[in-house]
């Protein structure tokens, strides 16, 4: 049998550590505590944390969400809402410095999705608490891992270090963001629960004057400055250094909140069975490094991002399987977990460019809140752990007892943890197959130590990668559990006491209640088996788990068994709006796809949800006046059950008709004019620059880098002029980020380039030039550079690594190479450069295409002869070349419904090109089908009108003299739910239309 029991304290057993992590692993939470960051008395003792000072303290669930990738502030409610109700009390959220400055000195933290107080307004509304992640740097998969574009040309020095140029960068960053987290402490009526100041940042020198040291000081004092008081915090990078925590070397710059990021999972898209191997050295690790601290993961795996040419997240069963919730969070539970934050939690879109390379257009992360803002089955499953540790307030103070395989059990092939509170004598059993990854069902006997001496259960069950929690002398109401064998699911306290409990259909339970009547006789409903039988001041209960519900009435309190699938649609709705819920502060409800909140008004309990399937709907109240249900303002006669709930059916969408109109009447203009001499260029940035603050080198003069030249974002187009017929070819080096290609032209004559690789940020091509092509006078070579987001800090010198063209040289009949042979080179990126001139879509949604430029995608834009035609990407066009594709649809969805919707594209096998698709302005998709993996990309309601007229453009870059067209541009949904969420608005503020202003960028 191998176990351990540990102390907290540093001198704990040092077993060896699991290291299996994956190498590139980046952002995770269960939270919920604060406390005064500095009164280092506070922290003395693992189970003080927020209890000095009074303030909420839980353990439950915290959800990663980005707002950045949402750029609807009214859809942050809906997902807040369903992060609510499905047992999260907390969201951690990183701030995009790149999102809110568009070049240096210049900040927006008002409008529309940038609006950052509008963010923590709606967590406040939702009952959420807000864990700040403000950087400067993040990762995130975002574009420069979240460090403003405008220093990628250099200009930040050496980035996350004390370097000066890096400080006076990030400072007003800083000071600017900290004042509003300060604004909304807790302390102050607000939601921020602590903030954390950097990310993943491996300390590999303990020493003060190191300087990484010395800029978590700075940090430090400059969120001190901005008023920031709530704790600071910040997370390592798996099990591969010790970083700033109090308890290690603490030689400066450590935080008060020390963390451990984990990505444990090892999950295949290819394979269903890979992977599952759960770490079982958290504990030890946090008894080591951070024991005078709650146990803390900043970031636990919720799913895994996906790169160029990998799989699509809509096709990766295992990341969605609801199993990983129940074994690796039950896991961490039994290892004394105190926060945990699952990343993520709700992924989003990376639309526009605000994806770093290593990621494509979706951020659904396989996130167990869908991209689409739908729920995934690994969700509702993560919800039964969040309710139950909502009112299982005995977590918050534990000792690890024991644990190890066939610890407790009659197995070695059982792994088992058990903690204890030392004040209430409360025990945790947490049980799972010692080889997590087996798809086995398993029988064994727990030996459980109670209060009435050690019991034996035989007969219980693991059915493949499942977990179980088995609790002892658990107290719920006036009642209290001996022991139970089923899952606890939550418990309240009503009129009677409540208790709800959960297994696998056909599962065996046993449980115990203290009980001074000994009074065995019950009553149920349902179709689980169930004996009782009493004795010693006890009644014990067993049951085989039937179908769906079972409710059973014994000894003055009321029991629901439910079956799993069926405590999936289980919602325990707070009756108040503060995060820390009590268990006297909830209704019960079941049966809908979603409950977002519910109360009672004179007889009536009014439910506020989503359903998708008409169904029928149960509530609990414990108010015996009850005789109507209002379900989203329908109101509906209350049938009362024999114990107390009433009951109704209520209606769902699958029998809504939902037309979408097929996309036709295209109108179809050039978008490359620039590859032809005779197109004007006297507005173009001229490329002058022999020197740069890029920390490489260019390959060629002049410097060629977009960013020395003010282009950040998307699409870059250079025109190269040179004299002479002597050249036979031209050697060029471009950079992009991953997957991103580029094309060139001599003359208007396609000579090659790149067409991308999924493993390459950056690429060189020799290209002959034809002798036939080439002039006496004004050659001119176009190259149209594609452009995948700049890089994060894990890949050389990250933000900083140049775009565009890094070097280029004409190559002459007797192998000489010169770049001066170039007379002139310039440069056209995104309209404005880094003035941010559409603001409501922010400084990354464009890029430097013809089309984007003057607008084409914007609503209100109206194409004209005779530069448009009426062609259609389903015919394409026959040749290399850019072009743009614009059309309107009406879409007339009931207003009571959300209908989550998305394009779909397609191309013929073999096609090699590059599309994007813009709705309503927002550049919400890149297709690139000799790459991939992604051809379907959700829009949410305000960017996409549920209701009303919406424009839609699409760009198509045949990279080949092949051409290229589509065969697929469609409208799909990807659900329907009667719901009274408002996602039918006036959506006009987000959707600014064209103007003539944008001609002067043609």
């Amino acid at each position: 049998m191998l176990s351990y029991v540990q102390t907290r304290r540093a001198n704990a057993i040092a077993l060896p550590l699991d290291t299996d992590v994956p190498e590139n692993m980046e952002d995770t939470a269960c939270t919920g505590v604060v406390v005064n960051p500095y009164d280092a008395s506070l922290w003395a003792s693992p189970y003080a944390f927020g209890a000095p000072l009074g303030l909420p303290v839980d353990g439950q669930c915290s959800g990663e969400f980005h707002y950045q990738r949402m750029p609807v502030p009214e859809m942050w409610l809906d997902i807040f809402q369903k992060l609510k109700a499905n047992g999260f009390n907390t969201v951690s959220v990183y701030f995009f410095w790149s999102y809110h400055s568009p070049s240096r000195d210049v900040y927006d933290f008002e409008t529309t999705g940038r609006n950052v107080q509008r963010m923590f307004d709606y967590a406040k509304e939702a009952g959420i608490w807000i864990i700040a992640r403000a950087g400067p740097y993040i990762n995130a998969e975002t574009n420069g891992g979240g460090l403003a574009l405008w220093g990628s040309d250099g200009s930040m020095g050496n980035l996350r270090t004390s370097d000066n140029a890096y400080y006076q960068a990030w400072l007003p960053w800083v000071l600017k963001m900290g004042e509003i987290i300060a604004k909304n402490e807790i302390m102050k009526g607000g939601t921020v629960i602590f903030n954390q100041i950097e990310n993943e940042l491996q300390e590999t020198s303990y020493v003060a004057t190191n300087t990484l040291v010395k800029y978590m000081e700075q940090l430090k004092a400059a969120f001190l400055l901005s008023g920031v008081t709530v704790p600071f915090s910040h997370n390592e990078k798996g099990m591969r250094s010790i970083s700033w925590s109090t308890d290690y070397q603490n030689v400066g710059g450590a935080v008060n909140l020390y963390g451990l990021d984990s990505y444990p999972g090892g999950l295949s898209c290819t394979s269903v069975n890979s992977g599952f191997n759960v770490v079982r050295t958290y504990y030890q690790w946090f008894a080591n490094y951070s024991y005078t601290q709650p146990n803390h993961f900043p970031e636990f795996e919720g799913g895994w991002f996906s790169p160029w040419g990998g799989t699509f997240y809509d096709d990766c069963a295992s990341e969605h399987e609801p199993g990983f919730a129940d074994v690796y969070y039950k896991n961490n539970i039994g290892q004394r977990t105190t926060i945990q934050n699952i990343y993520m939690t709700w992924g989003g879109t990376n639309w526009g460019h605000s994806a770093a390379p290593v990621v494509y257009t979706s951020y659904d992360y396989s996130a167990p809140l869908r991209e689409t803002r739908q729920i995934q089955d690994k969700l509702y499953q993560t919800k039964l752990i969040g309710l139950f540790s909502r009112v299982s307030k005995d977590l918050l103070k534990t000792d690890m007892i024991g644990n190890g395989t066939g610890y407790a059990v009659s197995s070695t092939g059982i792994w088992t943890w058990e903690i204890r509170n030392p004040d209430t004598n409360t025990g945790f059993y947490t049980v799972q197959q010692a080889k997590t990854g087996s798809r086995t069902s398993v029988f064994f006997s727990v030996n459980l130590n109670t209060s009435a001496g050690n019991i034996t259960v035989p007969n219980v069950n693991l059915n493949g990668r499942q977990s179980k929690i088995f609790v002892t002398d658990y107290n719920f109401g006036n009642h209290s559990l001996l022991y139970s064998t089923a899952d606890v699911l939550t418990y309240g306290v009503f009129d009677v006491d409540v208790l709800v409990l959960y297994l696998m259909e056909g599962q065996t339970g046993q449980f115990a209640l203290k009980s001074k009547s000994g009074n065995a006789k019950f009553t149920s409903e349902g179709a689980s088996k169930i004996s009782t039988a009493a004795g010693n001041n006890t009644i014990t209960v067993s049951y085989t788990q039937g179908a769906g519900q079972t409710v059973l009435q014994l000894d003055g309190m009321l029991i629901y068994l439910l079956e799993q699938k069926a405590a999936w649609k289980f919602w325990a709705p707070p009756t108040t709006n503060s995060p820390d819920v009590k268990p006297d502060e909830q209704i019960f409800v079941l049966g809908p796809y979603l409950v977002r909140s519910a109360s009672i008004t004179n007889g009536v309990v009014h439910i506020s949800g989503d359903n998708d399937n008409a169904t029928t709907i149960e509530v609990y109240s414990g108010n015996p006046a009850i005789q109507t249900i209002d379900w989203n303002g329908i109101r509906l006669n209350a049938v009362k059950t024999s114990y107390g709930s009433v009951t109704a059916k209520i209606p769902g969408a699958a029998d809504r008709t939902i037309s979408l109109p097929p996309l036709e009447n295209w109108r179809s203009a050039d978008s490359l004019p620039e590859k032809a001499a005779t197109y004007d260029d006297s507005k173009w940035a001229v490329c002058n620059k022999s020197i740069t603050l890029s920390p490489v080198a260019p390959l060629t003069k002049p410097v060629l880098f977009s960013s020395d030249y003010g282009f950040y974002t998307g699409a870059k187009i250079y025109r190269g002029y040179f004299d002479g017929q002597s050249f036979t070819s031209v050697d060029i080096t471009a950079s992009g980020g991953l997957a991103f290609g580029w094309t060139a032209w001599l003359n208007g004559a396609l000579v090659g380039g790149n067409v991308g690789n999924a493993t390459l940020t950056t690429t060189s091509a020799v290209i002959k030039l034809p002798s036939a092509s080439l002039k006496a006078k004004d050659n001119l070579l176009t190259v149209v550079v594609d452009y995948h987001g700049h890089d994060q800090t894990s890949t050389a010198k990250g933000v900083e690594n140049p775009r565009g063209i890094l070097g280029a040289s004409l190559i002459s009949s007797n192998g000489t190479s010169s770049s001066s042979a170039f007379k002139t080179w310039k440069i056209q990126g995104n309209a404005g450069g880094s003035a941010d001139i559409d603001p409501a879509r922010g400084p990354m949604n464009e890029g430097g295409l013809y089309g984007e430029r003057l607008g084409w995608a914007l609503p209100s834009f109206v194409p004209s002869t005779p530069q448009f035609d009426r062609s259609s990407p389903f015919v394409g066009i026959k040749t290399s070349g850019v072009q743009f594709y614009t059309t309107t649809f009406h879409l007339n969805i009931d207003s009571d419904l959300d209908v989550p919707l998305g394009i779909e594209l397609g191309a013929p096998a073999g096609t090699v090109a590059r599309v994007m698709i813009w709705v309503n302005g927002y550049q919400y998709g890149k297709y690139v089908p000799h790459i991939g993996p992604q051809t379907r990309f959700p829009v949410p309601p305000g960017v996409i009108n549920n209701r009303g007229l919406n424009t839609v453009a699409l760009s198509l870059w045949a990279m080949t003299d092949a051409g290229a067209k589509m065969d697929t541009v469609k409208l799909i949904t990807y659900g329907q739910y009667q719901t009274n969420f408002k996602f039918n608005r006036d959506w006009s503020a987000l959707q600014p239309g064209w103007d003539k202003s944008r001609l002067q960028y043609a």
